[in-house]
């Protein structure tokens, strides 16, 4: 009886730790074998972390201490990747835990790859499953003939057209942050503003509009500050890799974790249901104005929806909820903080775009998208911050399936990366003064800003088909909140500013972003 129950007990145990240990140990030495074989060079695999612990003491130290303010941003925020391709070349691996990661720096082979979505899928299945609460679900993570399908739904909401009727929404959103500090201003003509808060209440505020048709609700703001909690437990610089089953274990951050991701749920689960109640009271879905209508449509479509089907459509729309204010607003608020520093640094910009809006728009009270087509010098920077401050600063792609890329074959479930913030620095590329801001170098347009006339990628929403479908809203955003804010207030770095580029999900400043701002 007992031989009965041990025999597959044993067999099953003994599947087990062959797959552990092909996992751990066997399958990561063969594939630095061939790689070694085909001439590719980086680190020895080490058991089960990889190089994650070293990663991690690197950051450790980067982080301790701020950088001047012309100090080069590389060595803080990628230290691995210029330690890795300094010591083995622009094609060269390293380790997430057992699984490699090649570094690829040849901006046509990235090109290739930002194309083929069929065989490079996103990376999302190498994040900590606390990120994957944020940035799993939704467009971004949906590959194949999902994507396709979703992507050719949503494209036609976030083209320029169909963006403008939002412009006298964004610039109340912009009113509103202004107003602020213009009282904040108000009894001695400036005062210092740690400005990186009312950022993000800007651009969340925006998409409030964009996706809910509302005004910054009580309910959105708490969701906004939940999502900010999730994303600081979520942090993906140094914690990449994780143990299977992690998400389950009971600790104090995955408690809260999951705690902060039913909260968002449920508050994006009432709004759809509030929606469905109103399409089914009669409500005219023909003058929709906002993405969660769009997102609904499938949702409420007789001919398909069942009960079946009924459950996962909502998760798909919670999905999409979570990833679209998510990457919204961090990215925007990020770089209008960016280009706040880089024109209190160098004042001659400043005061050019100033110029230049006051030519534009001058003191009328409503920006219009002709306005924003014609501020050119403000374009040039913002194009020249993205550049320098890009709101990522590396693109990972996962291989599906056995891959040629250049001389290398490179085996399924490998990471492939392009660090574009270190293309960005290529004297080759962009000339002597790459590390420098120069937006002098945009004056013809992104495709003559580069010494080889646009060949080597400029790609701060992406590239190829998965290129970011919102790039116009952000850059609506963006000129928006510069052109009135230029118009307003002179700004300058307070005494109390320490530069310190950091990256978590985007690169953000680490001891916040205090101005010193004065009405105009």
């Amino acid at each position: 009886m007992w031989e009965l129950i041990i025999a597959p007990l044993l067999t099953i145990l003994a599947i087990w730790t062959w797959q552990i240990i092909n996992w751990v140990w066997l399958k990561p030495k063969k594939i630095e074998r061939l790689f070694r074989q085909q001439g590719m060079k980086g680190h020895s695999y080490k058991f089960l972390f990889g190089e994650m612990k070293e990663v991690k003491l690197m950051y450790d130290e980067v982080y301790s201490n701020p950088i001047g303010i012309d100090d080069d941003i590389l060595p803080r925020l990628m230290p691995n990747m210029l330690d890795t391709i300094a010591k083995y070349g622009d094609y060269s691996f390293t380790w997430l835990g057992p699984r490699p990661r090649v570094y690829i720096m040849d901006h046509n082979l990235f090109k290739e790859m930002m194309s083929n979505y069929r065989k490079y899928h996103k990376s999302f299945d190498v994040i900590n499953p606390i990120a994957k609460m944020l940035i799993s679900t939704g467009l971004a993570s949906m590959e194949g003939d999902e994507w396709a399908k979703s992507r050719s739904k949503l494209n036609p909401a976030f083209h320029m057209n169909k963006l403008k009727p939002t412009l006298p929404a964004v610039q109340v959103c912009c009113e509103n942050i202004l107003s602020e500090w213009k009282e904040m201003t108000k009894s001695g003509g400036n005062c210092v503003i740690d400005v990186i808060h009312h950022l993000e209440i800007y651009t969340s505020s925006v998409l409030a509009q964009v996706m809910f048709g509302s005004t910054y609700t009580d309910k959105i703001k708490q969701v906004f500050f939940q999502l900010l909690e999730l994303e600081s437990l979520g942090k993906l610089a140094t914690d990449v890799f994780t143990l299977p089953g992690q998400k389950y274990y009971p600790t104090k951050k995955n408690r809260k974790a999951h705690e902060i991701d039913k909260f968002i749920r449920d508050s994006f689960k009432s709004m759809i249901h509030e929606r469905l109640e109103n399409r089914k009271a009669g409500a005219d879905v023909d003058k929709r104005e906002d993405l969660l209508d769009l997102f609904m449509d499938e949702l409420y479509d007789e001919k398909t929806s069942n009960r079946k089907n009924h459950s996962k459509l909502v998760e798909d729309v919670i999905g999409q909820l979570k990833i679209f204010f998510f990457a919204g607003f961090g990215s925007t608020s990020n770089t209008i903080c960016w280009t706040m520093v880089m024109l209190s640094v160098h004042k001659e910009w400043q005061d050019r775009a100033r110029q230049e809006v006051m030519q534009v728009i001058g003191d009328d009270n409503e920006i219009t998208t002709n306005h924003l087509g014609q501020l050119k010098v403000i374009t040039m920077i913002v194009n020249e911050v993205l550049r320098l401050y890009p709101p990522t600063m590396e693109i990972s792609r996962l291989i599906v399936e056995e891959t040629k890329i250049g001389k290398y074959t490179i085996p399924k479930g490998t990471l492939v990366t392009c660090p574009i913030l270190l293309l960005y620095r290529s004297t080759e590329v962009w000339g002597h003064d790459a590390k420098n801001f120069n937006p002098e170098r945009f004056a013809e347009g992104v495709a003559r800003a580069t010494r080889n006339n646009g060949s080597a990628p400029y790609l701060p929403f992406g590239w190829g088909p998965r290129i970011c479908i919102a790039q116009n809203l952000a850059m609506l955003e963006l000129k928006v909140f510069l052109a009135l804010m230029l118009r307003k207030f002179s700004f300058d770095l307070a005494p109390s500013y320490r530069h310190a580029p950091h990256v978590d999900f985007t690169i953000h400043p680490q001891y916040g972003a205090p101005f010193v701002l004065t009405q105009l």
